[in-house]
């Protein structure tokens, strides 16, 4: 991970956001603070095989029925703006979203569960994931956020209480220990397979 940072603001005719966006075709960026974009190194081993097996849990859930919902997905290419701030945004590992979106706008707003899986090697990344991202998909009205910390190697389930601002840990385990997730999901993600983190990926 590094960091472009511009400690002028950007001609009139060329915001950070338009030079974020041109990055997007071929780099995954993230624009979260002021003048600065994070540039995500490329994802380790072990962190695309738990993207990956994720992605399979909930797509197999549908065909087992094990869910009554034909869940939408996108994998590390689903630009989230910030509520706050709309020329921010993050790109979550994982986006759900119900189905029928017809285009970017309506899969934000049909968005059920964010995911996000830790890259040990990029500090500021697993800050983000674990303080700044919980915030943000919060206040995005996000019903569920699945953070799996892979120097851990643990997970945690976070959920919106209408009563209570912010998310509230709904469940939490290690490796090895399923996933449970909430309605309206019903169904629980093994962890059996997930690979433990290596410094040497």
């Amino acid at each position: 991970m590094s960091e472009l940072a511009a400690h002028d603001p950007a001609p009139a005719h060329r915001t950070l956001r338009d030079i974020a966006d041109d990055l997007l075709e071929y780099q995954r960026v993230e624009y979260i603070d002021d003048w600065t974009l994070t540039v995500m190194a490329t994802p380790g081993f072990t962190h695309g095989e738990i993207v990956d097996l994720i992605v399979d849990v909930v797509k197999q859930a549908w065909f087992s029925r094990e869910t009554p919902v034909h869940w939408k997905m996108r994998a590390g290419d689903f630009q989230l703006n910030r509520t706050d701030d709309p020329q921010k945004f993050f790109v979550p590992d994982i986006a759900i979203a119900y189905p029928g979106s017809q285009n970017n706008r309506e899969f934000r707003e049909n968005l059920a569960m964010v995911v996000e899986v830790t890259s040990p090697k990029s500090p500021d990344t697993v800050k983000n994931d674990h303080v700044i991202k919980p915030k943000q998909y919060a206040k995005a009205g996000i019903p569920c956020y699945l953070l799996v910390d892979q120097e851990q190697g643990s997970w945690t389930v976070y959920t919106l209480d209408g009563d209570w601002p912010g998310y509230q840990v709904h469940s939490s385990g290690k490796y090895g220990t399923p996933v449970k997730l909430p309605e309206p999901f019903g169904f629980a993600i093994s962890t059996d397979e997930w690979p433990p983190y290596r410094e040497d990926e």
